[in-house]
């Protein structure tokens, strides 16, 4: 009787695995017919998650350029420093302002590394359909405290 079931139950697992790989195949012919599935061909969905992860690596790494870059934003008075709009938000503007300082930073680099940055997070929106709160981040204000740039938001000033 045990024997029974578990050839019975074998049998229903086997069943299973092969309607899935029909379902699998029938996807994969019909793919290839129409050239796509929902835009992307089958290789393309397949290579999709490891280029997020490429995506969203690279995100992490220019973030973390940005922030090394701009380090302690060092000035002798405020006319040195500078406000820079990092990234973009889902709902528009952007992810994060950054005080900066022209005397220990190089701005045509670091332009190039919000550029890239913000352009990847444009991609990533899209690619995920992020959604946001939709609030809106004010512009900070530059000020100047003991040598080193500041953003202040309006608050707290």
């Amino acid at each position: 009787m045990v024997k029974g079931l578990s050839t019975i139950a074998l049998l229903v697992l086997l069943g299973g695995c092969v309607d899935a790989e029909r379902v699998d195949e029938t996807q994969a012919d019909n793919g290839a017919q129409n050239g796509s599935q929902n835009g992307a061909t089958v290789a393309e969905q397949a290579m999709e998650p490891a280029a997020a992860a490429m995506r969203n690596a690279r995100i992490a790494a220019l973030d973390n350029q940005i922030r090394t870059m701009v380090s302690i934003p060092r000035a002798d008075s405020l006319e040195q420093c500078k406000l820079a709009e990092v990234g973009k938000r889902a709902c528009g503007g952007p992810e994060y302002y950054i005080a900066y300082s022209t005397q220990v930073t190089d701005e045509q680099v670091l332009q190039k590394l919000i550029t890239e940055y913000t352009q990847l997070r444009v991609e990533h929106i899209q690619a995920t359909q992020e959604m946001s709160t939709c609030e809106v981040i004010p512009r900070p204000q530059l000020t100047i405290e003991n040598g080193i740039c500041r953003a202040t938001t309006l608050s707290k000033m």
